[in-house]
């Protein structure tokens, strides 16, 4: 050729080319020179294209931008029989991987593309879908297009995977994710199958992952990854051995090699359960994990370490301290809880991680209110151990006077009130069972029932700790849950705290029983709150007592609020009914308020329900309340009229519910008259309180009509209610109790009377009788039957009376008058008995007495 070599080069190769196909055919193979070609042949240091029209490309430095891992040698002469001749005598071997460095590494900027074929060394056909580019000296066809498969080519791609073994761990070793270099998928052929395999086998034994617990780099077949919970091998490195971070994307790669891909519930589990772990920085590192439900139950079996030095699996269930209380409660305290069943977590491992992982968190009221806690305290009122005494009780006293000292309030719990402590005489007592020396308490009730707690232990203890748990410092409030009125209802075994705090409560079975009787058996009361040890009082200490009482806001209002059922029936409280039936300050029953009493005029009054203030007003004394009952009994002489009230005073009959009827109607003198005045007013009320759905009035005797004009107390036996005015004269069958018709038969029921018309049957003997007209005038007054039967001697049943209607409607009169109650009943209209009088004994005046009515204002 003509010419010299471009300076720097000895040696210039020139080709002429045929015709301009052939100079495009050369363009497009210069097109495709790339790194593979300097990576193939070590020898060139660059390669320069530089064609018409295109600017001067030039490849060089593919260290810089690759990562290259080469082997050499010579296979056995076996191996080469079967190849040509000339290929005989050439036994060497070499095979180049090379994989490009990322961005930032020393490499170019842009990315780095290579034909993802077989080159031997230069490109074949056979692609492969390792991702790396293959240089090696593999046997060809005599295409030299594709490698010649046998056992020359499974040599050297042996030696092949071998090679990136190596490859994959300097990769690895420069910072880059050895992972990528996995092949997965389906192979690309024949070859390319037969490399994946001899890839994977020596990948999966080469130390390719660094550990997440430490620097060296670990083999894919003893390394472990977490499924789906990124950021989690941090925090476990240190306890799992070979745990590594699979990227995002990469999971079937390593599973491929043998990687242990595990779900993070499984390893979590497998987590050992040891105590000198750092479980604080492992929760720190989990605690992003667990932002979701699912990741929160794959760390259910987390290890937690507590306080008494065990090692624990799972959050739920466990108690975390509230911060600081390690060092506000004795150890011993901390002990007792984990006996008692509190798996309390150690203080140095606390992390609100575990809260959110089931964990309670309680504050130190909240640990007092504990369950645990709660059983330890009613075990220890059935143990005989006092050693196991004394350790539940000062550990329950040290929770307490935490949680003063704290500034919370103790749990207002009846168990509680259970807790054994000494009393003075050293005998072992519940706390509700005791005084605090020098206290209201103290000095209000009977130390021989209430004894007073040793002095000692208020010493050590403190009377705030003391009276929280039950120690009576004054009279206390006792509140009830959820109350039946159904004594049945009550289980003595139970320990739930309306049945504890009931038991506190004297004659509580009897109360619920009283209830029953007022409202109706088992009906729903609600949440009560009671005055408890009133049993307890001492004799002389009752006008104190009272005093406290009605003065005290809350004692007050336990006092006077009334117990309403789910259909808004009233009853009275228990401590009402307790003082009424129990205390002995009220005995014979109600008794008449003082005429003119005021309603709450101290200070401190409030509303008859214990609600609020109310104003001061007067009770206006019935003259039957005040005939029939006794004064106020003088152990309540000083008590306002409000609770004067709920003990038992009434100001009218009205007020007298079933109870308070029966002294009332038993005070009365057998036989005595009783004052029609009197006598009126008892029938009236009692008629009133019939049309009320409540229970019997069950007296020995009652107000009836013996006569007339007179009226006298009588069994009742000899008794009857009377159907209607007319019974009135009928003296001789029973003693009537007058009503008006409509209530008859409710009265009846009231008081197990019989109607009047049960015991004869009322028939008029019609010998004598003459039907004659009812005057114009009467029936002008009142609608009714236009004829009626006068008779010289009225006669029915043979018992001589004035007036009678009988079955049928009719009228039987002896007399005008006569006549004019008969019309008075068959209307219905008995208060116009006596207009009807006037007008039929008076014809004269009928326009006077029509004209009358006009001043009535609901004329019947």
């Amino acid at each position: 050729a003509e010419g010299r070599p471009p300076l720097g080069y000895d040696t210039a190769v020139v080709l002429h080319l045929r015709d301009e196909v052939a100079a495009d055919e050369v363009r497009g193979l210069l097109d495709e020179v790339d790194d593979a070609v300097l990576i193939a042949l070590p020898g060139l240091v660059e390669i320069r294209v530089q064609v018409p029209d295109a600017a001067p490309r030039r490849i060089a430095d593919v260290t810089d931008r690759w990562v290259l891992s080469s082997a050499e040698g010579e296979v056995p002469l076996a191996l080469v029989a079967d190849r040509p001749v000339e290929e005989r005598s050439a036994r060497s071997w070499r095979v180049t991987w090379g994989v490009p460095r990322a961005a930032g590494s020393g490499g170019p900027q842009r990315p780095v593309t290579w034909r993802h074929v077989v080159h031997a060394p230069t490109a074949t056909d056979d692609p492969i879908t390792v991702p790396a580019l293959l240089v090696a000296t593999l046997p060809l066809d005599p295409t030299r297009r594709h490698v010649a498969l046998g056992p020359l080519a499974d040599a050297v791609l042996e030696h092949a995977a071998e090679a990136y073994a190596r490859l994959a761990e300097l990769f690895a070793q420069d910072g880059h994710e050895p992972l990528a270099l996995v092949p997965v998928g389906l192979p690309a052929g024949a070859l390319d199958s037969r490399l994946h395999q001899h890839v994977v086998a020596r990948l999966t034994g080469t130390p390719l992952l660094r550990p997440a617990g430490g620097a060296r780099l670990v083999a894919p077949d003893s390394a472990v990854a977490v499924d789906g919970s990124p950021g989690v091998e941090t925090a476990l490195g240190r306890l799992v051995p070979g745990l590594v971070t699979v990227p995002a994307g990469l999971a079937a790669q390593a599973r491929t090699l043998g990687v242990d891909v595990v779900p993070l519930s499984d390893l979590v589990e497998g987590l050992p359960a040891v105590r000198d772990a750092d479980w604080a920085a492992v929760y720190t590192g989990l605690d992003a994990v667990a932002s979701d439900g699912r990741s929160r139950e794959a760390l259910a079996g987390l290890p937690v370490p507590l306080a008494d030095g065990r090692v624990v699996r799972g959050a739920r269930g466990a108690v975390l301290l509230p911060a600081g209380a390690a060092d506000r409660l004795e150890p011993t305290t901390l002990e007792s809880l984990a006996r008692w069943g509190l798996r309390v977590v150690d203080p140095g491992a606390a992390h609100p991680l575990l809260e959110r992982l089931g964990a309670a968190a309680p504050d130190l009221a909240g640990l007092l209110a504990h369950d645990a806690v709660r059983l330890a305290v009613l075990a220890q009122a059935d143990d005989d151990d006092l050693d196991i005494a004394d350790e539940v009780t000062d550990a329950v006293l040290d929770l307490v006077g935490a949680v003063l000292a704290d500034g919370g309030r103790p749990p207002t719990a009846p168990w509680l009130g259970l807790l054994t402590l000494p009393a003075a005489d050293g005998e072992p007592t519940p706390a509700h069972g005791l005084v605090l020396p020098g206290s209201a308490a103290a000095h209000l009730l009977d130390d021989r029932v209430l004894a007073p707690v040793a002095v000692a232990t208020v010493e050590r203890w403190g009377a705030d700790v003391l009276t929280a748990v039950g120690v009576r410092a004054d009279l206390v409030l006792v509140p009830v849950d959820g109350v039946l009125a159904d004594p049945a209802a009550l289980d003595p075994e139970a320990t739930d705290a309306a049945t504890l705090a009931a038991q506190s409560l004297d004659a509580w079975p009897d109360y619920l029983a009283h209830l029953g009787e007022h409202l109706s058996p088992g009906a729903y009361v609600g949440d009560l709150v009671a005055v408890a040890d009133l049993d307890a009082v001492a004799d002389d200490s009752w006008p104190a007592v009272l005093d406290r009482l009605a003065g005290e806001p809350a004692l007050r209002a336990a006092l006077l609020g009334p117990v309403r059922d789910e259909h808004g029936r009233r009853a009275e409280p228990y401590t009402a009914w307790w003082l009424r039936t129990r205390s002995g300050l009220v005995t014979g029953g109600p008794f008449a308020l003082p005429s003119g009493a005021d309603e709450g005029t101290t200070a401190t009054s409030v509303e008859p329900d214990g609600t609020g203030p109310s104003a001061p007003s007067t009770a206006p004394v019935d003259d039957a309340v005040r005939t029939l009952l006794p004064p106020v009994p003088e152990a309540l002489a000083e008590v306002d009229t409000a609770v004067l009230r709920v003990l038992g005073g009434v100001a009218t009959l009205a007020e007298l519910d079933a109870d308070g009827w029966v002294p009332v109607l038993d005070g009365l003198p057998s036989g005595r008259g009783v004052d029609p005045a009197v006598a009126v007013a008892v029938w009236r009320a009692l008629a009133a309180l019939a049309e009320v759905d409540g229970p019997p009035v069950a007296p020995e005797r009652v107000p009836a009509m013996v006569a007339a004009d007179r009226v006298a107390a009588v069994h009742v036996e000899d008794a009857a209610v009377a159907d209607s005015p007319q019974w009135l004269q009928r003296v001789d069958v029973a003693a009537m109790v007058p009503v008006p018709p409509t209530q008859a038969l409710a009265l009846a029921g009231l008081l197990d009377l019989p109607l009047a018309s049960d015991l004869t049957a009322g028939e008029v003997d019609q010998d004598d009788a003459v039907e004659q007209p009812v005057p114009v005038a009467a029936r002008a007054l009142v609608d009714g039957p236009t004829t009626w039967w006068e008779h010289e001697d009225l006669r029915v049943d043979g018992a001589a009376v004035d007036w009678w209607v009988d079955a049928d409607g009719g009228l039987h009169a002896t007399t005008l008058a006569g006549l004019a109650a008969a019309l008075a009943q068959a209307s219905g209209r008995w208060s116009r008995r006596w207009a009807l009088e006037t007008v039929l004994t008076e014809p004269g005046r009928a326009a006077e007495v029509r004209l009358g009515e006009a001043s009535e204002s609901d004329p019947d």
